[in-house]
């Protein structure tokens, strides 16, 4: 806080966070937002042909990169009072496509599913399996650059995995 008042003092601007904070960030909401879609699409794979489970799936991420991109535009213009160009655009596509890297997978597995490669059942497992690995890959990266001894960094991984799989409960509860 003293630094941000150090610098409007001084007349610069705070410090933002780097591009690759937000970009992770993305594909860590877009991962759990996933999950959640894809267990939901579990509990009705019965009544629920591919093609519906596929538009879920790509409706889902699809409306979760808009809303990342409308917000960080949005957030953009409050901040700086104009459109993002240059590097903070390229940013902000840069986000934007972690989510959709995220919702690859899972899209193509339900699209084998839909193509009657896969009972969609299959296909929705491997969707998950491939999401909860996302999150796994993402807490291991995080915990490994913690400077801290490993016994800590074990703690730090099951928690985070822990929170991972809270978050997702709690969204499929509010369905």
């Amino acid at each position: 806080m003293n630094e941000v008042r150090t610098q409007a003092a001084a007349g610069s601007a705070p410090a933002e966070r780097p591009p690759s904070v937000s970009a992770l960030r993305e594909r860590v909401y877009a991962t759990l937002a996933g999950l959640s879609t894809v267990l939901l699409l579990l509990n009705y794979a019965q009544s629920t042909s591919a093609a519906e489970a596929l538009a879920d799936i790509a409706a889902a991420m699809g409306a979760l990169c808009l809303a990342g991109g409308f917000a960080d535009v949005s957030a953009h213009r409050i901040a700086h009072g104009r459109f993002p160009r240059g590097a903070d655009l390229r940013h902000i596509l840069s986000a934007a496509g972690h989510v959709l890297e995220t919702a690859l997978l899972p899209v193509l597995s339900v699209a084998a599913a839909a193509l009657g490669w896969l009972p969609l059942g299959t296909a929705l497992w491997i969707a998950a399996l491939s999401l909860v690995l996302t999150i796994a890959a993402l807490a291991m990266v995080a915990t490994r650059r913690a400077a801290v001894r490993w016994p800590v960094k074990l703690l730090l991984f099951v928690g985070e995995l822990a929170i991972a799989l809270v978050v997702v409960a709690v969204k499929l509860i509010a369905h």
